[in-house]
């Protein structure tokens, strides 16, 4: 059985880390995420500057095809953006969600403890009552 002060040093320490792990993994992906869209729109530019020399060149039928490539891998790099900002839309919303839940136990945990100092019989009675209705029941038939 831990202590109070252990409960919420623990509490403390996982918030932190899971902090710090949600905002490696968004840098991560950001990270890719802004490669791949930094190539697809290099891609677009190089192939928009092949088509303009080609048509200033010849005015043949290659040119729609590389102005259609160079409009793909640009649809291709907004197309990756908006999948990542969708991404990051939601685990900021799961983020918000969940400090909320861990402000809440938090909450119950100082209301409990501040009913455990004022009146320790009634927080051990209910203690007790909790634990003999949560806890796991048999899986015996008798």
């Amino acid at each position: 059985m831990l202590s109070l002060g252990a409960i919420l040093i623990q509490n403390l320490a996982t918030r932190v880390t899971d902090r710090v792990d949600e905002t490696m993994d968004i840098a991560k992906r950001n990270a890719i995420a802004g490669l791949a869209i930094g190539l697809l729109l290099i891609t677009a530019y190089v192939f928009g500057l092949v088509a303009t020399a080609i048509l200033l060149s010849e005015r043949y039928g290659t040119v729609p095809a590389l102005f259609g490539l160079a409009g793909g891998f640009l649809l291709l790099a907004l197309i990756v953006l908006a999948v990542v900002a969708a991404r990051n839309k939601r685990e900021r919303e799961l983020r918000r969600i969940r400090r909320q839940q861990l402000a809440v136990r938090r909450d119950l945990m100082a209301a409990a403890a501040t009913v455990a100092v004022k009146k320790p019989l009634a927080a051990t009675a209910v203690a007790l009552a909790l634990g003999f209705l949560l806890a796991p029941k048999s899986r015996r038939d008798d």
